[in-house]
């Protein structure tokens, strides 16, 4: 469960408005309306009774919004005793789900000790979230897997750091799939098969992780079926044996109806962060090292 949505969920609570929610939370009403819904899949029901007049808490959201609030108003009250009393610079980076640990952890304790002034906060999240932030990034700089060649992610008004590792590609397919039995496979071998595509991002970005077709250019089938484009919504989908997930080699799930299969053919994908252009200060620039 993400930040973004119980404070939506607890504004839109007390306001009964999502406009007015919105105002409240500096954002805009389709953000809002959307971390509204994100959370209601995760509870898989709905927390309100929407309708052209009116919006109010069903019983199910009434019960959520008691359980949430007293822990929600606690938190706020020690971080800010927390930014009160601490001296420190604070730096918040977020971190792909389908990183590896030993791929930023080591990182970031180099930087904690030539840094002792700053603390770093870490978050988690999907490796395509950068792309739907926009103007409002909640961390300061992400670190995921990225293309090789970064002109693309800055033409789209990112700024890209060195890369910290590379990644040769992977498919994850259901055990009991054709490619599931195989020690790795050619590029050429995913078209006939349907790949899972993150419509969630632009397509110049999104092609960019799922080619829209193979080296020797045959079209790939990209199904758009993620709700949330998170690492363990791909590894369900892929589970029930119907379509693949294009990843890299390093991404193992820990669940025994998929497995990782090793893929020959396509240009490797690279462990890098990445931050909004025109954003950054000392703290930033020593951590991504420019």
């Amino acid at each position: 469960m993400e930040m973004r949505e119980i404070e939506a969920f607890l504004e839109v609570a007390r306001e009964l408005h999502f406009g007015r929610a919105a105002r409240r939370l500096r954002t805009s009403t389709p953000r809002v309306s959307q971390a509204v819904r994100a959370l209601e899949r995760r509870v898989g029901a709905p927390l309100f009774e929407r309708t052209t007049r009116r919006v109010r808490l069903t019983p199910l959201g009434e019960r959520l919004r008691a359980e949430l609030e007293p822990a929600h108003d606690r938190m706020e009250r020690a971080l800010a005793e927390a930014r009160g009393s601490a001296a420190t610079t604070v730096l918040r980076v977020g971190v792909a789900t389908s990183l590896p640990a030993a791929a930023v952890e080591g990182r970031i304790r180099e930087f904690e000790r030539s840094r002792p002034d700053c603390a770093v906060v870490r978050s988690a999240h999907p490796n395509t979230e950068p792309s739907r932030w926009a103007d409002d990034w909640p961390v300061d700089v992400f670190v995921g897997w990225l293309p090789g060649d970064p002109a693309p992610m800055e033409a789209n008004g990112f700024r890209v750091g060195r890369a910290w590792r590379r990644e040769d590609r992977a498919v994850l397919v259901a055990a009991g799939h054709p490619l599931g039995r195989r020690a790795a496979i050619d590029a050429e071998e995913l078209a006939g098969h349907d790949v899972l595509y993150p419509s969630s991002m632009p397509p110049d970005l999104a092609d960019l992780w799922i080619p829209p077709a193979t080296p020797g250019g045959a079209p790939l089938r990209r199904v758009a079926r993620h709700r949330s484009a998170s690492l363990e919504e791909a590894v369900m989908l892929v589970a029930r044996g119907d379509v693949i997930h294009l990843t890299v080699a390093s991404v193992r799930p820990d669940d025994p109806r998929v497995v990782t299969v090793p893929v020959s053919g396509l240009p490797p994908m690279v462990c890098a962060p990445v931050w909004p252009a025109g954003t950054g200060g000392d703290a930033l620039r020593d951590f991504v090292g420019r």
